[in-house]
């Protein structure tokens, strides 16, 4: 089966059953599905919700190259979503569809109405379908993994190179309570800090040890990301060497600035469109993110990516990898530490991916 016979399958699927959820990986073609649904159904009137305002000219980009007239289209962001209550229409998209799991959002929802209504997102939880069902019902579910895909050849398949790196235990550098520990001592205390959050909350639930866990987690997780900077670095620096163009994911606004300079796209940079439009018209090679770009953007010719700061969802990791599964030999390089929170982050991007495309170094 091709892919295009694909989504014209499943365009056929949400005509019989007027409710779809099309969870597939990253780089399948999702969007094309509401695409072929319109040219099929010539004249009807369209919603399309989607994440951030950048991802409307995506869409518009998409009519265009298929040429799907976009007449009677209307596309808005999720946080427009009040300029639409109480309205119908014949076919409503929920792009990124776990952006509508929220109290606020899910009540909106509920008083827009549309005959078809077709969902998209790389991996959508119990939780979020849930609350997809709560406000318009049953859906049928069509599920494409990475893995999958990648055997059917609607992606390429994919070169995962884990980077194995070992926490420095001989110079004490970090100074906590009255003691000076080493960067693998230091990183027990913060990981000590996090078992007990984590009991604490399962002994009582509440907002503020939920907060206090979150908290600590995230601690935990910054910590490792920023000690990957020189790691990441000598990564970077070899993709340059070899003109590769690459997308980094880095743990914070300031590492992203660090390594990027003027090619980093963050929520602080004035300037982060125009970067990435360099970067489709070929003009830089190199886009440092910090949670941006992972879902709604098609990046051109992109060889490879980092993975400096690993999640802990499958959704991240997932849409992580799928940013440059556009390249005909996508590689994707990602250091981690050993025996630390990292080795389960690392199991949650690799879960989807068959382990012949995995190869391990020491670094």
């Amino acid at each position: 089966m091709t892919k295009d016979e694909l989504q014209g399958i499943a365009a056929q699927r949400l005509v019989k059953s007027r409710r779809l959820v099309c969870m597939w990986a990253t780089g399948t073609g999702k969007s094309r599905v509401a695409l072929r649904f319109l040219e099929d159904h010539p004249g009807i009137t369209c919603l399309i919700l989607v994440p951030e305002e950048n991802n409307i000219q995506n869409w518009r980009d998409e009519f265009a190259k298929f040429g799907v007239d976009d007449a009677n289209v209307t596309i808005s962001c999720y946080a427009s979503l009040h300029k639409h209550l109480h309205t119908s229409w014949n076919l409503l998209v929920l792009d990124e569809v776990p952006h509508t799991d929220t109290e606020k959002r899910t009540a909106m929802l509920k008083t827009v109405w549309a005959d078809y209504i077709l969902a998209l997102g790389a991996v959508v939880d119990e939780q979020e379908m849930n609350s997809l069902k709560s406000v318009y019902g049953t859906f049928d579910v069509s599920r494409i993994s990475l893995e999958r895909a990648i055997e059917e050849g609607w992606i390429p398949r994919v070169t995962v190179k884990v980077m194995h790196m070992q926490m420095d235990d001989t110079v004490p550098m970090y100074w906590y309570m009255g003691r000076t520990y080493t960067e693998k001592g230091y990183y027990k205390v913060l990981n000590n800090q996090v078992e007990k959050a984590v009991n604490t909350y399962n002994q009582k639930a509440n907002a503020f040890n939920k907060m206090r866990m979150l908290s600590a987690g995230n601690e935990r997780k910054r910590f490792l990301g920023e000690r990957k900077l020189n790691a990441i670095k000598r990564i970077c620096e070899k993709l340059d060497q070899k003109g590769k163009r690459y997308l980094c994911f880095c743990s914070s606004i300031k590492q992203a600035n660090e390594l990027g300079g003027e090619n980093a796209f963050t929520s602080k940079s004035a300037k982060s469109f125009a970067h990435l439009d360099k970067f489709n018209n070929h003009e830089i090679n190199s886009l440092f993110v910090v949670g941006k770009l992972i879902e709604g953007q098609n990046l051109k010719d992109i060889d490879c990516g980092v993975i400096g700061q690993l999640g802990g969802t499958t959704r991240i990791s997932v849409q992580q990898v799928g940013r440059v599964l556009r390249s005909k030999e996508p590689v994707v390089y990602i250091p981690v530490f050993d025996g630390t929170k990292d080795d389960s982050f690392l199991y949650t991007v690799t879960s989807n991916i068959s382990r012949d495309c995995i190869k391990h170094y020491k670094f």
